[in-house]
C-alpha cells in the first residue's frame, strides 16, 4: 500500500477490524524471461468505511439506552444486510404517505430501514446502483405473454 489513503489505514485501522472498501481494480502484465506473462491485479482504494461484523450477533439495547455510536453501528448492520440481499425488503420510498414511515422494509421480521442524510456515501451509491438494476430489470421483462398455437 502506497499513498495517503494508505496512511490513513496504517495510523486508525485494526488487525481484525471489519471495513468496506470502494475503489476500482487495476492489473498489469509482466513478460518473464522464458515467455510467460504474469498478471498483477492491484486495488485502487478511493475510499474505507467501518462497518459492523455481519457474524456479530445483535443484541436488544434498547432498554439499557443506546448510544449514538451503537445506533449508527447497527444501522450500518442494517445496510449490510438490505445489499446484501435487497429482494427481501420492501422499498417504500415511492409510496410513503407519511416521512415518519421507513423508507425500507424487511419482508421476514418487519425490521424499518429510513435513509438518512448522516448515511455514508457508500450507502447512497450503492442504492443507486441497485436503483439502475431494478430500473434495467424493468426494461427488460415483458409485461405481456406470447402463446403460440
Amino acid at each position: 500500500m502506497w499513498g495517503d489513503m494508505a496512511e490513513l489505514s496504517i495510523q486508525h485501522l485494526k488487525p481484525n477490524d471489519y471495513i468496506y472498501v470502494s475503489g476500482y481494480l487495476q492489473s498489469f502484465t509482466r513478460t518473464l524471461e522464458n515467455g510467460n506473462i504474469i498478471l498483477y491485479p492491484k486495488v485502487v482504494v478511493k475510499e474505507i468505511n467501518f462497518v459492523a461484523n455481519v457474524n456479530q450477533k445483535v443484541t436488544n439495547t434498547e432498554d439499557q439506552g443506546e448510544s449514538s455510536l451503537e445506533r449508527q453501528r447497527k444501522r450500518l448492520y442494517l445496510w449490510q444486510v438490505f445489499f446484501a440481499n435487497p429482494y427481501e425488503w420492501q422499498d417504500l420510498r415511492r409510496c410513503k404517505v407519511n416521512p415518519n414511515q421507513p423508507d425500507f422494509r424487511h419482508k421476514g421480521s418487519g425490521e424499518a430501514l429510513w435513509l438518512s442524510p448522516f448515511d455514508p456515501s457508500w450507502v447512497i451509491r450503492q442504492l443507486e446502483l441497485q436503483d439502475s438494476r431494478m430500473a434495467d430489470m424493468c426494461v427488460h421483462t415483458s409485461r405481456t405473454s406470447t402463446f403460440e398455437l
